[in-house]
């Protein structure tokens, strides 16, 4: 299991939206734990492959339009405490203004009102 702490630079803010990746051809279903601003925390049911080119659709809790960011997986590796899971993380290549708005906007929203 590898530590990822010590490389990161950014904070990392923890959310659960649902999504899907798509990596070439293969469509897989996926949750995104976490969001910074270099990248995405991810976590499937389905094997994640480092250097993989990916777009991940993301629905935010609450809006309709899901975001789309693009990048490279990072890293990967089975989760020791779901032997069907994997866990992962994803560089972005390219997020636009309003998506990285929408992503922060929903942030603060939970942080300023948890228990809406």
């Amino acid at each position: 299991m590898s530590d990822n702490s010590e490389r990161r630079k950014y904070m990392r803010f923890d959310v659960l939206f649902d999504g899907l990746c798509r990596t070439g051809e293969k469509i897989k279903k996926l949750k995104v734990q976490n969001f910074s601003r270099e990248g995405i925390g991810i976590v499937s049911d389905n094997a994640l492959q480092p250097g993989d080119e990916a777009e991940v659709e993301m629905m935010i809790p609450g809006d309709n339009v899901p975001v789309v960011v693009s990048g490279t997986i990072a890293w990967a590796e089975s989760d020791a405490s779901d032997i069907s899971g994997y866990k992962g993380g994803m560089l972005f290549k390219g997020i636009g203004n309003p998506e990285r708005s929408r992503i922060l906007d929903h942030i603060y929203s939970e942080w300023l009102m948890p228990n809406k």
